[in-house]
């Protein structure tokens, strides 16, 4: 058969391409490495912008169906200490978070795309045919747009016009605890006990089952999943519900790719989206949100460019131009903002005056889970009445755990 558009990669950026082009007509084939479902390490979370996003694709429903619901977020500082946001929605969005595994999360969005009349095949892509589309298996297979989807993997990128200079990646390690007894309600971030930039987290997957796992955004060498054994036996709240669990499953390490700033995200014939265009909150390590949103401007962006060339081979680069144009439109503020909330504020100095100043600083708190969620616009966490109580706070007494 003959295909307009290639998709490689069938996790949330891929499978959302698919759906909204074969829904609009184009004739797509979505191709990914291993059988559906599949397991994929991540931290599972869907914020308000997500679900906006799956809203859109008209499968919200499937999704929260399965999901763990959660309208609060706890975090604790490394200080000791703690606060708690409600989750906000903005624009009709859901005011709570969903937690699914991305085991049965990306196997819904998988088997939406191929109902909407997206074909989808399990091979190795290695190779992108020069005259427009891919080889799968010593077969060509032309098409006039090839849409990476893959992540955080650089094997095929490192083949296109778009392999990054230099080092794109953080790093991360999950895993689950089965059998919890008590795992709560609300989404849990720990900043205590573990290298800045970034997180543990402890997020409830259902009534008894918890993803665990730590996030690291710095330079120097981490290996993560080290870490996380450690936290796990070491840092109280996490060994507590370690302890408090039947089972814990394997500890997985996996990249994240972060870069979208500096990240190319279309050439003559190909296109990039999701976190294979860098499109991973550098402040959160959230992605999923974006990815969606990635999915629908390159479908957009690609029918159009298909209805002007016609017939013919690989789609010209000035014919994708609109697409990386919309994706800084849509981005590129929130990026630099969390850039910068990263490079100067993720250190014991700023979150121990952040979470430690109780219902002083709740407003603050609150902006900033809007902004990482996709509530509020990044302005929202830089005015200056905000931020000058926190820059001229004492810093908080450090708690220990007895």
């Amino acid at each position: 058969m003959q295909y307009d558009v290639v998709i490689v990669g069938a996790g949330p950026a891929g499978s959302a391409t698919a759906w909204h082009l074969a829904t609009a007509g184009v004739r797509t084939l979505l191709v990914d490495k291993s059988r559906f479902p599949r397991d994929k390490v991540c931290g599972d979370c869907l914020s308000p912008r997500a679900q906006h996003g799956l809203a859109r694709l008209g499968v919200l429903e499937t999704v929260a169906a399965e999901a763990h619901a959660a309208s609060c977020i706890r975090f604790r500082a490394p200080g000791g200490a703690e606060a708690s946001a409600r989750l906000a929605g903005a624009d009709n969005r859901p005011a709570r978070t969903l937690v699914l595994p991305r085991y049965r999360f990306d196997h819904i969005l998988q088997r939406h795309a191929l109902a909407a009349g997206a074909d989808f095949r399990v091979a190795h892509v290695r190779t992108l045919l020069p005259t427009g589309g891919v080889e799968l298996d010593g077969t060509a297979v032309p098409a006039q747009l090839v849409v990476i989807a893959t992540g955080a993997a650089l094997s095929l990128i490192k083949r296109t016009p778009f392999a990054p200079p230099g080092p794109v990646h953080t790093v991360a390690a999950r895993a689950y605890l089965r059998g919890i007894r008590s795992p709560g309600p609300d989404l849990r971030i720990f900043l205590d006990r573990l290298p800045l930039p970034g997180y543990a987290w402890l997020f409830p997957t259902g009534p008894d089952s918890a993803n665990l796992g730590y996030w690291y955004a710095g330079r120097a060498p981490m290996p993560v999943a080290g870490r996380l054994a450690t936290l796990l036996a070491e840092h109280p709240a996490l060994a507590g519900a370690r302890a408090d669990s039947d089972d814990i499953g394997r500890i997985a390490g996996y990249p994240i790719r972060c870069d979208f700033l500096r990240a190319p995200k279309a050439a003559t014939g190909v296109l990039a989206v999701g976190e294979a265009a860098g499109l991973v909150n550098p402040f959160t390590g959230e992605g999923i949100d974006y990815a969606l949103e990635s999915a629908e401007l390159a479908a957009v962006s690609a029918q159009a460019a298909l209805r002007r060339a016609g017939a013919g081979g690989a789609l010209a680069a000035a014919a994708l131009a609109d697409y990386p144009r919309a994706l800084n439109r849509r981005f590129r503020g929130l990026f630099r903002v969390m850039t910068a909330a990263r490079r100067y504020g993720a250190n014991p100095w700023v979150f121990d005056r952040l979470f430690g100043r109780g219902r002083h600083g709740q407003d603050l708190v609150d902006r900033l889970v809007q902004v990482c969620f996709g509530a509020a616009p990044p302005t929202r966490v830089l005015a200056p009445a905000a931020l000058a109580p926190l820059l001229l706070s004492r810093p908080r007494r450090p708690v220990t755990d007895e």
